[in-house]
This record gives C-alpha cells, structure tokens and sequence, in this order.
C-alpha cells in the first residue's frame, strides 16, 4: 500500500486555530503521515512525538528556510529525530540563490552541507520546486543545475507535480529524469480550464495514475497531498483529495 501523506500547510488555519484537533482530523481521514510546513502548535517535542503516535501519524519531516541551514539546524535536526522524521528540505529560495548558474550552485553547495550534519540523525535532505526551478539557465533547467552541482547520494528532490506541469513542463517526465532521487512526490492537481490553478486532488487534469506507477517502480517513499488553496476549504479539500485516491485505487 502506499504511503498518503498531507502537508500541513494544506490546514495552516485549522492548524494554527487548533492544532491537535486538525490532527486528529487527519488522521481520521486516513492519512497516515504529515509533513510539517513550520508551524508544529508550539507543543514539546515529546508531547507532539505522543501525540502522532497515539493518532497513528508518521512525522515524514518538513522544510525549513535556506537561510536557517546555519541557524539552530543541529537543534532542528534533534527535534526532527525526536518525531521520528526521515526526510527535511527546503521550499523557497531567495532571489540571491537563484539568479544564474553560480547562484543555485552556491544553494547546492549549501544544501550539501547541510545534508552532511543530517546523515548522524538518519535524515535525508531535499529541495522541493515550484514553477521557478524550471527556468532555464544557459540551456539547462535550474534544478538541473541545482541536483547536478549537489551530491545525488546527499541532497535529493522532493518532487511537485502541479508546480511542474504550472511551468509546463511534463511531471511524470521529470519524476522519470529524476531517475530515483526523489523520494518525496507531492500530488496537487491543476484545474482543466483557464486559469490553470490548484484543483481536489483526482478532479483535475495531471495524470496521477501514471504519476503513481512511475514513482513506485522509481522508490518513491511518500506521495504528500498538498493545496496552496483549497477549493472547497482546508480540511473538507483534505478529505476530498484523500476520498478520490480511495476511490481511483491510488492507495496501490
């Protein structure tokens, strides 16, 4: 069966309003693990490890800010570990990483350093996309650069598909170019009409049974439900989401 995670930034406001309730919530939805996008309800670290174990919920790990890669990143790793996490990243990168080549190798670079203070707490670091690292840089996508300058066995990609196709450029594609380094795919899918933005997850125009096929024979670990917005409101577009890779045999 695979692994259905939900990024918690899919139920920021339900979170930050009550956030062992929205866990709950989650977890009687089905999902079976969360990924953090920040916010963690301020709870202890044991406490919240209790928690999610009593909810059945695996803490797959979260992201963190590029610049916080030299700012209580041990602390952070610690915490992680505590939870249980196996995966941590970043999201965004500023403006200052990614203006040409040597920038997003300077983000490599830093990425790779960080990923070295991970492997002690058995973590593994990503990067995961939007829309710009697929702009292209003297004929190369940026995140081609990026995971080209960084040691495949160290920094890893944490695939997502919509923001992949929003650049237009062909997820499952790019899952398969990726050739196993992403062990992390988040599933959001786009509207079919324009303006192209996020859609329920099964209800919009990506291919995720070829998405789901790839990524297995590929070792992806987790498949993460995310929605920058919510169509039908955060938690009912989580249960929604959740309710159609039920119901299209997505589960495996």
């Amino acid at each position: 069966m695979r692994k259905i995670g939900l990024q918690l930034f899919t139920v920021r406001d339900a979170a930050k309003a009550d956030f062992v309730g929205t866990l709950k919530h989650v977890a009687a939805i089905g999902y079976t693990g969360v990924e953090a996008g920040g916010y963690l309800g301020g709870l202890p670290v044991r406490e919240l490890r209790t928690i999610l174990d009593d909810l059945g919920l695996t803490f797959i790990g979260g992201h963190v800010g590029v610049k916080d890669l030299n700012n209580r990143f041990e602390a952070t790793l610690e915490d992680y570990a505590a939870l249980g996490a196996r995966y941590i990243g970043t999201a965004w990168l500023p403006e200052d990483y990614r203006r040409d080549v040597a920038s997003w190798q300077r983000a490599a670079r830093a990425m790779e350093k960080a990923a070295m203070m991970c492997i002690k707490h058995d973590i593994t670091f990503f990067h995961h996309n939007h829309d710009m690292e697929f702009a292209m840089l003297d004929g190369r996508r940026a995140f081609d650069v990026l995971l080209d300058a960084a040691d495949p066995l160290l920094v890893k990609a944490e695939l997502d598909v919509y923001w992949a196709q929003f650049a237009g450029v062909d997820p499952l594609g790019y899952l398969v170019h990726l050739d196993g380094r992403a062990p992390l795919v988040h599933i959001k899918d786009m509207t079919r009409s324009e303006p192209r933005t996020f859609e329920i997850i099964g209800e919009g125009c990506i291919d995720f049974n070829a998405i789901f096929q790839a990524g297995d024979k590929l070792g992806v670990d987790w498949y993460i439900v995310e929605q920058d917005q919510c169509p039908k409101g955060e938690l009912e577009s989580a249960r929604k989401s959740y309710e159609n890779i039920v119901t299209r045999g997505w589960l495996g």
